[in-house]
This record gives structure tokens, C-alpha cells and sequence, in this order.
């Protein structure tokens, strides 16, 4: 299996607004994407490229967004494309992970949001929120919080990421701990060259059950 990691996402977004992306162990693709959608029931729509979803979006008429998703070794995730910011997170994601066994991890960052927010991971675990911090902390949070914060804190701490002031190297630092803590990785160049399935999730108001996979 190529072991791309996760440290990419600081100088390869997949998307212009940056990333929403979700990871899961003990859940199936098709199910992590009912998980994370609010609205009516996602609309399976055939496979796309990162450019040809964005592209398909952007010819509706009204504002959509999509995921494209697949499994990579033994996480399954997907990837937000379309208009996604404040919509798919974060903040919206306490179901996440509902069972006994499986794990939800939440990669976010608007990277045009006037207000610069930092980026942030969340982690749930066993149907509850484990823990999450901002990747970015010398203006913002310098908390780990949620009751498994253990987890990373000494990490945290001993990278220096509460003094860092350059966003991108808190930015590498904190995926870097992630990515071997947790052991996440994606496939880079499937994302951001490749096909992958897709599925409008929010801004369609279309409820089709039967589009979807079955359960999740």
C-alpha cells in the first residue's frame, strides 16, 4: 500500500478553500459519508476527478457540495470539494462515530476565510468526541481538549506548536504527530489526480435513500 501520510495537505490542498477531509476506522466509506452529511440524504453521482467535481458544482445552479471517497488500507475517507466551508464542519460532527470500535478523524482548514482560522483536528472514538486542537496555536487555543487528550499533549508539547508562530510549521508539526500517533495516511495522487466515487451532500434537497448505501 503507498504510505503517503498526511503531511501533504500542508502544501497540497485538494481544494482551493483548503480541506475538509474525514478518515474512519471500522466504518465503511459509503457509511462515512452518510455520517457527515446534515441535510437531506447524499446523492450517489458516479466517479470525478478533483477538477471534474469542482467543475460539475460550479454548473448548478445553486451552491452544492460534494465528497469524493474511497479506502485506503484499512481507513476508509473523503474529501469535500464544492462549497463546503461551514457546512461539513467543524463543530457538526458529534455522531461521527456511533459504535463500539470505530474511529472518526476530522481534518479542517478554510484556508481563504478572512478571519484565518488555524487548522483543526477532532477525534472520536467509540461513539464520543476523544479529542482535538488547533494546528495553528500562538494567536489562537493553546488547548488539547476532550477527555483522551493525553493522546497528543505530550507531543504537542515537546514539538514546541504552543510557541510556534509560523503557521505552516505548526501546521507540519501537528500533522506530523497526527499522521504517526493515529497512523493516517491518503492517497495523494488519487485525490488530487485521480477518479474517485462522489456524492452531492449538501445543497441538492434532493432526499433519495435509495442512492445511498445502506445503513452507516
Amino acid at each position: 500500500m503507498n504510505t503517503d501520510g498526511i503531511r501533504w495537505l500542508v502544501d497540497k490542498a485538494p481544494t482551493w478553500y483548503g480541506y475538509c477531509i474525514h478518515l474512519a476506522r471500522g466504518l465503511e466509506a459509503v457509511h462515512l459519508v452518510n455520517r457527515i452529511t446534515r441535510g437531506p440524504a447524499p446523492v450517489l453521482i458516479g466517479e470525478y476527478t478533483a477538477e471534474g467535481i469542482e467543475t460539475y458544482i460550479n454548473s448548478q445552479e445553486r451552491e452544492m457540495a460534494a465528497v469524493r471517497y474511497g479506502t485506503h488500507g484499512d481507513l476508509a475517507f473523503t474529501v469535500a470539494h464544492g462549497y463546503w466551508p461551514g457546512e461539513l464542519g467543524p463543530g457538526y460532527s458529534n455522531h461521527l462515530s456511533r459504535n463500539s470500535g470505530e474511529e472518526v478523524f476530522e481534518l479542517y482548514y478554510e484556508t481563504q476565510n478572512p478571519k484565518v482560522p488555524p487548522p483543526q483536528f477532532t477525534f472520536y472514538r467509540d461513539g464520543e468526541y476523544a479529542c482535538g486542537f488547533d494546528m495553528y496555536m500562538y494567536t489562537w487555543s493553546h488547548e488539547v481538549t476532550g477527555p483522551d487528550a493525553d493522546l497528543i499533549h505530550a507531543d504537542i508539547e515537546a514539538a514546541g506548536i504552543h510557541n510556534e508562530d509560523r503557521r505552516e510549521t505548526a501546521h507540519l508539526k501537528s500533522l506530523t504527530i497526527i499522521e504517526k500517533r493515529f497512523t493516517l495516511t491518503l492517497p495523494m495522487n488519487q485525490i488530487l489526480h485521480g477518479s474517485l466515487p462522489a456524492a452531492l451532500v449538501h445543497g441538492h434537497h434532493v432526499n433519495l435513500n435509495s442512492s445511498t448505501g445502506s445503513g452507516g
